[in-house]
């Protein structure tokens, strides 16, 4: 009886409604991740042509564009992370979760 009990160390067995919906999690985190991404970089477009177009000085749009490259990134550390245990998400290289081990795309998925 004992081998068919989870231990303290292992995971618990997932469900097909658990994969789904951590899934969808990870979709939905991807799709802001996107669309923030393109906000941020249209900011940062929209600031330079600004500035350049109105001959603003350099000491009025520099730190207004070091500031949203800053939002930016502090975004993508908030929003990158493992939607079933909270540990950051690797940005490259990585195909499963640090903290939990589940996996971040549908190949290494598969292969569990």
């Amino acid at each position: 009886m004992r081998g068919l009990m989870p231990q303290d160390d292992e995971p618990a067995p997932e469900t097909d409604q658990e994969r789904r919906a951590f899934r969808a999690a990870l979709a939905a985190r991807r799709e802001r991740l996107a669309y923030a991404s393109r906000a941020f970089a249209l900011a940062l477009f929209g600031i330079v042509a600004a500035a350049v177009l109105l001959r603003l000085p350099e000491s009025w749009w520099v730190p207004a564009v070091g500031f949203v490259a800053l939002a930016g990134l502090l975004f993508r550390l908030a929003n990158w992370k493992c939607p079933a245990c909270g540990e950051r998400l690797p940005t490259r290289g990585g195909r499963v979760c640090r903290g939990c081990g589940a996996p971040i795309d549908e190949s290494s998925e598969e292969a569990r």
